[in-house]
């Protein structure tokens, strides 16, 4: 989902363990092993305590069928490299000698991480802020080249993504790549056919934001957002420069520019080979994740871009331009912190209360937008602000967003599309059937939009709180 979305990582399934991946110790809260790692060095304990080096461990892991792909998913572990000096970490820990005492790092730092889930949220972003800076531009074009190619792309671009991540799982990410860049090409020529004599202005917007949802989810599953932003930022830019007479070609120039280093991947070589056909069992639940995202466009379409002027920025879109950000960070910081309790804890008593108290804190955040938009509304409505309710439901919308891509990510795609579609119709709904409504109170279609993202959001964070605190839901 972002201006374009906040891109919903599923969950991925797991790859067929080997041998070596299932001692018969290996302890579990509720079916989700609390500490693999701790398992596999138990098997492992003489392999270790023998070997020369961590390079001895790794080559033991790869002849037993643990390649990065395996590490990654069973041991949450970046490279089998990492995951043997993790196994040799264990076993110093427990062992009676202290050979093979250097340990490599495991992965990125903090700092890293939050550089690149910034430089990420700005990549997600870029749809929001081009459409936004150049409103005058597509001013006349249209619904069907703007509304419907948000809804096409956002929801296309999820549904896409979660394919391509499985790509990623079996094939690699050259595979993941052209996965989606055969995908986003496939709907841009649908879309070319329904657009059919609507006229080039036409055809000019709907391929910049087809474009821009193709960037965002390739940047996602590939893991090039360092790569990616210094492509993006000149179209930032561009976008800037429109209000000042920067012709728009520019700003189409360095869109195209912008997809062509996001799918260089695409012209490499090495993908791997795969089972026939693992595609099919993902295409029902691909398509779920695009009903999820479509309606996040729709939502977002309804709350805070319905009638905005083309010369001025929306106040309505702040809440997303700095929230998507924040949100994004706390998740992370989320995913961290559960991974490090499973590596870090082999007790399921333990486990179970730092997995409460890590789930209320990122709880805790998740509502901050929910009950600061609540709160905004409530000061409308008692008279101690004026005019603020559109920037309630924005701030609604967020938190929305937020729980929806929680909910997802969990394997809950089918609630949060009922999280996400019921307020959509209902204010779209309101506002096509009882247009009277709208011109007798002019701020009933403000209302009504705080009233249904709150219903939404209020028992969302009830949900995203259950689903967050349930060791299942982290059952990769």
């Amino acid at each position: 989902m972002s201006g374009d979305s906040l891109v919903i990582v599923p969950a991925q399934r797991r790859a067929r363990p080997s041998e070596l991946d299932r001692p018969e110790s290996l302890r579990y809260v509720g079916r989700v092993a609390t500490d693999p790692v701790a398992a596999l060095a138990d098997k492992m304990r003489d392999d270790c305590l023998d070997a020369v080096d961590i390079d001895e461990i790794a080559a033991i892991l790869e002849a037993n069928g643990i390649n990065d792909r395996v590490a990654d998913h069973e041991y949450g572990a970046p490279s089998v490299f990492a995951l043997a000096g993790r196994v040799v970490a264990r076993t110093v820990d427990v062992a009676d000698t202290q050979s093979l005492r250097a340990v490599p790092a495991e992965g990125p730092g903090p700092t890293r991480v939050v550089a690149d889930t910034l430089l990420r949220s700005l990549i997600y972003l870029t749809p929001l802020a081009i459409g936004v800076g150049a409103a005058a531009e597509v001013d006349g074009v249209s619904g069907l080249a703007t509304t419907g190619t948000l809804l096409v792309g956002w929801g296309g671009g999820q549904a896409l993504s979660y394919l391509g991540y499985r790509a990623l799982s079996e094939r690699g990410p050259v595979a993941a790549a052209r996965v989606l860049g055969a995908g986003f090409l496939g709907l841009t020529a649908l879309w070319a056919m329904v657009l059919s004599g609507t006229g080039g202005r036409d055809y000019a917007v709907a391929a910049v934001q087809l474009a821009l949802f193709a960037v965002a989810g390739v940047t996602l599953v590939t893991n090039r957002e360092r790569v990616v932003i210094l492509a993006v930022a000149p179209c930032w830019l561009a976008t800037a420069g429109l209000r000042y007479g920067l012709p728009v070609i520019v700003l189409i120039g360095c869109v195209a520019v912008l997809v062509g280093v996001a799918f260089r991947p695409v012209l490499r070589t090495g993908v791997k080979k795969a089972r026939r056909g693992w595609w099919r069992p993902d295409v029902r639940y691909a398509a779920l994740y695009g009903l999820v995202g479509t309606g996040q466009a729709a939502l977002l379409r309804t709350v805070a871009l319905d009638g905005i002027a083309p010369h001025r920025v929306p106040v309505e879109a702040l809440p997303l331009l700095f929230g998507v950000p924040l949100i994004e960070l706390t998740l992370v910081w989320h995913r961290h912190r559960i991974a490090a309790a499973r590596a870090d804890l082999a007790d399921r008593f333990a486990f179970d209360r730092r997995l409460a108290r890590i789930s209320a804190a990122t709880v805790a955040v998740l509502g901050v937008p929910v009950f600061a938009g609540a709160a905004i509304a409530g000061a409308v409505w008692f008279g101690l602000l004026r005019g603020g309710q559109s920037f309630a439901a924005a701030v609604l919308l967020t938190g929305v967003y937020a729980l929806c891509l929680v909910l997802a990510a969990h394997g809950r795609a089918g609630t949060a599309a009922i999280v996400v579609w019921w307020p959509t119709l209902l204010v779209a709904g309101v506002g096509h059937w009882a247009p009277a409504l709208v011109h007798v109170a002019p701020a009933f279609a403000e209302t009504l939009a705080v009233a249904t993202l709150l219903g939404a959001g209020l028992p969302g964070l009830a949900v995203a709180a259950l689903v967050l605190r349930d060791p299942e839901s982290y059952r990769e």
